[in-house]
């Protein structure tokens, strides 16, 4: 068996050497984290249509939980427009086996978020 750490795996040991039975990693439970999302900036093209607009700069300002935030609200609100800007195409989380790293960019594709860099494009306003 593998474990993710030396702590588990010591967890396992102790619990092997006490005879009690025990599975690893089988059971998932699902949960909701709520919370609030205050929009940076409210537009309305126009023909009407709102759409609402997140500016990033790297680091910090767009770390795990900024996007597991962004995710969410995606995902719970479908019918929103909900685009970014970031301030540069910054490198994000950890190296790949290659040594590249995932950009800012990347995660917006792979999540399916509309974004720009730098500045709110003029097709936006249309």
């Amino acid at each position: 068996m593998s474990y993710r750490n030396k702590f588990e795996e010591s967890t396992a040991r102790a619990l092997k050497a006490r005879g009690i039975p025990f599975s690893y990693e089988e059971t998932k439970i699902d949960y909701t984290v709520t919370g609030t999302y205050l929009v940076d900036f409210e537009i309305t093209t126009k023909k009407g249509k709102t759409i609402y607009i997140e500016t990033k700069g790297n680091g910090r300002s767009f770390d795990h939980s900024v996007r597991k935030k962004m995710i969410a609200v995606k995902q719970q609100h479908p019918d929103l427009d909900v685009r970014i800007v970031f301030y540069s195409d910054g490198k994000i989380g950890p190296k790949r086996k290659d040594g590249s790293c995932m950009r800012q960019s990347d995660w917006a594709n792979k999540y399916g978020f509309t974004y720009a860099i730098k500045e709110i494009p003029e097709s936006w306003y249309e």
